[in-house]
């Protein structure tokens, strides 16, 4: 579950900054219950695709820079034995019942 705390995070943190409602680097990060550390480790994660992140003193917010945001999608479906095997190149675990899918997409 821990994969799906981070998705949530990181939407989350998008949102917040997409809407320039964060705060400062410290109550943005008391906001998600994380360190400033890790704030800016998952800023950095969506500054790697390409998403451009400032932040304004004077308003105290983090922004979008160049209008780009991420968009965060997951899911969990269960699927039968068969389609387990087209999943897995025809090699089916008995252990793999359920598949676990991220999809993670860069809208410009």
């Amino acid at each position: 579950m821990k994969a799906l705390e981070q998705l949530e995070r990181l939407q989350r943190i998008n949102d917040l900054i997409k809407a320039e409602k964060t705060g400062t680097p410290d109550e943005f990060a008391n906001c998600l219950h994380i360190s400033r550390r890790q704030l800016y480790e998952y800023i950095n994660f969506i500054k790697d695709y390409g998403v451009e992140v400032s932040y304004s003193k004077q308003r105290k917010t983090f922004y979008l820079s160049n209008r780009h945001e991420i968009s965060v999608n997951c899911g969990i479906k269960v699927v039968s034995k068969q389609d387990a095997k087209t999943i897995n190149g025809g090699f089916f675990h008995n252990n793999f019942q359920r598949a676990f899918f991220l999809h993670r997409t860069l809208v410009a």
